[in-house]
């Protein structure tokens, strides 16, 4: 029998979609990166576009530089929430002074193992056994996780606005020129 506290459990499902979370922070920070060019500067890409400059002839046209950044979807996604459905036998009700017993050899933990001993729940908890709930899918959880779109972080709007700002006509010239 494969049993664990309820507690462990929750605390185990909770770790598991904080870590997803920091991954896709993680991801999306990397991401950022494609932006730059090796010196840290803003990659851009230049268009030639017909002159609108006060004085230009026809025919003239303006180099109009764009930095990449702000032309783009930057989506940051976020974890909306998280639906985990499971069977599982309830165990019996243990009382937090107890100590637990070593899933292996069924014996208490001996606390001389290593210089931290995990502090006991102070209240009584339940056991229980996740791979008899599923009779013949042992262990089978259910999971809906749910992402959705955020805003851009106030760093991350004050520096695609500021990028936005630099973006503009640097020469004007008649082709042929």
């Amino acid at each position: 029998m494969a049993s664990t506290s309820l507690n462990d459990l929750i605390e185990a499902l909770a770790g598991a979609v904080t870590d997803a979370q920091d991954r896709i922070e993680q991801h999306q920070m990397a991401h950022l990166s494609d932006f730059f060019d090796e010196d840290n500067r803003p990659k851009s890409v230049v268009i030639r576009m017909p002159s609108i400059q006060h004085g230009a002839d026809e025919g003239d046209e303006d180099l109009y530089r764009a930095p990449i950044l702000p032309l783009v979807s930057t989506n940051v996604l976020r974890i909306k929430d998280v639906e985990i459905r499971f069977d599982a036998d309830l165990g019996s009700l243990i009382d937090a002074g107890e100590p637990l017993p070593d899933e292996a050899s069924g014996t208490p933990p001996d606390p001389s193992h290593g210089w931290r001993v995990k502090q006991r729940p102070s209240k009584p908890y339940v056991r229980v056994d996740t791979s008899l709930g599923a009779k013949d899918k042992a262990g089978a959880v259910h999971v809906v996780l749910r992402v959705e779109g955020s805003e851009p972080t106030d760093g991350a709007a004050r520096l695609m606005n500021h990028l936005a700002q630099t973006q503009g006509v640097f020469k004007t010239f008649k082709p042929g020129d």
